[in-house]
């Protein structure tokens, strides 16, 4: 079962390494060539002892043909290996890309919960260490690889026709360097350790991102990196893993470098009790030296070879982990030809777990309906589904059970290039990329016009300081650029939204925590946005939604009021209550203030 499993893990590196089919062929027979050129100056010299030991000297001539052909052969061993490289090179470089690029598509295909199940850190290194250890196996290792299949065989040919007998004693000394090479391994072999050892690897470097976007927070606290638990314990897992392996490694492979490098001393036993007669001891000289010239390429080949092993182990484990991302199941895409006509959303007996199962259910039976050009409030408690509902709408996540739908099509079943002209977001903390202002508010609309952009800026109050900015809207923004503000960056990212004027707006109130003035201009700047669409809001602050055309009261998942402001407010139910704890909190700040007024 392994070993099948080792033979398909060949023929899918095999598979990735040859989407440059011929620069990879081209660099497999070089390697070949250069194999079988390593050994033509050591049958050279063997042809020149024999030369030599039979009629005691030899001519001028078969010295300069056997010289001529030992420095060709060593010529070309180096000519074609280098060769092989710059090709391999230059397949990696272009399978580097292609892998990245298809792991970032294959990446924001997947679910929310496959992010959130396997974490930043992990997919971060699968992006860049690990897909950059791929291609330095292919630019690298895979010739080597190559050569490591090749040399053996001719080798083991080799020393078994020149004299079988000193053969077996080189191959004995071999096999039992490496018998000590496997007990470095440990018992689970090199392919349990390297799955043992990313395993401990993804674990520490997700905790150090989460300790990392943390960092404010411990600061804030006076708290150092070591109160950060999670962090302690991955560490203190890998250290736990690492250690034992090293100590294990260091007892075993100084055993297998000493053997491979004293290979020779296998011969001596072997040919005192070989040694002929004075009539045949020419010829036994001969391959006896031959054998002894022979043996300490083996301390420079034979652990080479053994590296490419261990780094083909790795490289298994790597594209082992990479193909179950891209084997990773995707939301079903649709492939309706839908038409939209207008823009009415429906739930209808939406129920979701974020576990799949369904003992902790997020929503339970959720209808209702927003009409084009209304503005649908959803208020309720911390955990009640507010979030869960906006993130349906998106496909984050797939309903386990009703339907959403948009003019009577399911979501599902529509295509999610679709889907997503027909929704538009604009979350209480908008990602801003470290591009130019102008690229950022483009994303919304990639195709928009500069004149275009300048257009939604203005609608989104942001053009007269994006204006005042250095470069205006080319200047960058991010680690290499300006920092903006956080009610700049989230008048951008109204700008974005109001770019790409999809019909159904989705707000995950954008004012939430401004200060008045930013809250005043986005305010307006959301008022444009919203005009003529179907909008879902999900409020924090009760105060903007008295004049939504429906508010859906949530509560453990579940839709327990519907109405208008003063609907609900006279029905002295779960949202009255809400509305009372809100002014409460509302006459404290006015008193607070009188107060530190007065002071």
């Amino acid at each position: 079962m392994e070993e099948t499993s080792r033979l398909k893990i060949i023929r899918r590196i095999l598979r990735i390494s040859f989407q440059r089919p011929v620069c990879m062929t081209c660099s497999v027979t070089l390697a070949v060539i250069s194999s079988l050129a390593y050994f033509v100056p050591y049958l050279a010299i063997y042809r020149l002892l024999r030369i030599m030991l039979a009629s005691g000297a030899a001519s001028g001539g078969a010295t300069l043909r056997c010289g001529f052909v030992a420095f060709a052969g060593a010529a070309l061993n180096v000519l074609a290996y280098f060769g092989a490289l710059i090709l391999s090179h230059l397949a990696a470089f272009h399978t580097s890309f292609d892998l990245k690029i298809n792991l970032a598509k294959k990446l924001s295909r997947l679910p929310m919960g496959f992010h959130m199940e396997h974490g930043t850190g992990q997919q971060y290194r699968m992006m860049g260490e690990g897909i950059d250890g791929i291609q330095s196996f292919i630019a690298h290792k895979l010739p080597d690889m190559v050569a490591s299949v090749v040399y053996p065989s001719a080798m083991i040919l080799i020393i078994l026709s020149v004299d079988w007998r000193f053969g077996l004693a080189m191959a004995f000394g071999i096999v039992l360097a490496y018998a000590f090479h496997y007990l470095s391994m440990g018992r689970g072999g090199a392919k349990h350790m390297m799955e043992l050892y990313y395993g401990a690897l993804d674990e520490m470097e997700n905790a150090a991102v989460e300790c990392v976007r943390g960092i404010t927070v411990l600061k804030a606290f006076g708290r150092s990196v070591g109160a950060f638990q999670k962090l302690e314990d991955a560490i203190g897992a890998y250290t736990d893993m690492v250690i034992p392996y090293t100590r294990n490694w260091e007892k075993y492979m100084p055993w297998f470098l000493a053997l491979i490098a004293n290979c020779y001393l296998f011969l001596i036993p072997v040919a005192l009790w070989t040694a002929p007669d004075a009539e045949q001891w020419a010829d036994f000289a001969v391959r006896f030296i031959f054998y002894l010239l022979l043996a300490p390429s083996l301390a420079s080949v034979i652990p080479k070879i053994g590296r490419i092993m261990q780094e083909f182990m790795r490289v298994n484990t790597e594209v082992e982990r990479l193909d179950k991302t891209m084997d990773a199941e995707e939301p079903a895409q649709g492939t309706e030809n839908c038409s939209i006509k207008k823009p009415l959303l429906q739930f209808s007996d939406v129920s979701f777990s974020y576990n799949g199962d369904g003992t902790r259910p997020a929503l339970c039976g959720v209808s209702f309906s927003a009409e084009p050009g209304t503005l649908t409030a959803i208020v309720g408690p911390s955990g009640s589904g507010k979030s869960t509902v906006a993130s349906l709408i998106a496909r984050f996540w797939d309903a386990d059970s009703g339907s959403i739908s948009i003019d009577g099509t399911d979501i599902r079943n529509m295509p999610f290039e679709t889907l997503m002209t027909q929704v538009g977001f604009v979350l209480q903390n908008e990602l801003l990329f470290s591009q130019s202002v102008l690229e950022n508010i483009r994303f919304g609309n990639k195709n928009a016009s500069f004149d275009d952009v300048v257009r939604a800026a203005k609608a989104a109050n942001c053009h007269d300081f994006i204006s005042a900015l250095p470069d205006g809207y080319d200047t960058l923004i991010g680690a290499e650029g300006i920092r903006l503000s956080s009610g700049q960056k989230q008048r951008i990212a109204l700008a974005r939204a109001i770019l790409k004027d999809a019909p159904i707006l989705v707000l995950d109130e954008a004012t939430a925590s401004q200060d008045a003035e930013n809250e005043a201009l986005i305010q307006e700047a959301v008022s444009r946005l919203i005009c003529g669409k179907t909008v879902i809001m999900i409020a924090h602050r009760l105060s903007t939604v008295r004049d939504a055309d429906q508010i859906l009261v949530m509560d453990h998942g579940r839709i327990c009021e519907r109405g208008k402001h003063s609907e609900l407010l006279s029905s002295g139910g779960a949202y009255a209550a809400l509305w009372r704890a809100y002014c409460g909190i509302q006459d404290w700040r006015l008193q607070c203030a009188a107060d530190g007024g007065a002071q």
